[in-house]
């Protein structure tokens, strides 16, 4: 008994150019990306809380003495926190552009999430020596490295209009530059500043995650409608 021709193209095995069209296709898709980051931005903010420790008390000291001594840790983790979710904030911005990876956007973005990796450390450092000047310096070193490979990874998706949904113009390719090397600057700034007058420096830690929500604001109410950056967060 034949069988029905159309059955036949049913089961017939896809051409070499089709199975490699759909192998391009696949490596191309940035979801795996995407998800391999959010996994590590999502432990990395998770283990931020791992440098915050219910005090010990001693005889005599009263649990208001207590928490005064981890109260730093506490600054410390809010700061690490909330500019961390900066961080992850900017990188969905980036990636919503894009239809598709190439082998240099993937390491690219691995190297992006290297220093990252490292801020729950920094922050536990600089909790516990938070008036210490190399303490303070390595913070903001890693968050100044933070910007310039985001800014790298910017720059990178904003000049290949390959991978992009539709081609980024001049002035969304400086605005979205300027959120790195805005940040970046005033990290250098506390940083040279830390040897010297350490509670300033550690306010502009502090401070700068305000900067950055006044200055996006800013700019989406600025920035001409339906264009890239009107949807920055």
């Amino acid at each position: 008994m034949s069988q029905k021709p159309g059955r036949n193209r049913l089961l017939a095995p896809a051409s070499n150019n089709e199975q490699a069209k759909e192998l391009l296709a696949r490596s191309r898709d940035p979801g795996r990306v995407l998800t391999l980051t959010d996994g590590v931005f999502a432990i990395i903010m998770t283990l931020l809380v791992l440098n915050i420790h219910v005090p010990q008390l001693t005889r005599g000291e009263d649990l208001a003495h207590g928490l005064l001594q981890v109260w730093p840790n506490l600054v410390v983790f809010v700061i690490s926190f909330v500019v961390t979710g900066l961080y992850w904030v900017g990188h969905r911005d980036m990636f919503t552009l894009i239809r598709g990876v190439d082998r240099g956007l993937v390491w690219l973005n691995i190297l992006y999430m290297l220093p990252i990796a490292l801020v729950p450390f920094a922050a536990s450092l600089l909790g516990e020596y938070n008036h210490d000047a190399l303490a303070l310096r390595f913070y903001g070193f890693l968050f100044v490295l933070i910007s310039l490979m985001r800014l790298w990874l910017w720059y990178y998706i904003g000049t290949r209009p390959g991978l992009l949904l539709e081609q980024v113009d001049r002035r969304t390719l400086w605005t979205g530059a300027a959120a790195a090397i805005v940040p970046a600057v005033l990290y250098l700034v506390a940083m040279l500043l830390a040897g010297f007058v350490p509670y300033v420096s550690f306010g502009i830690y502090a401070v700068l995650p305000l900067l950055y929500f006044i200055g996006i604001t800013l700019l989406r109410r600025s920035a001409p409608k339906g264009s890239p950056e009107s949807d920055f967060t």
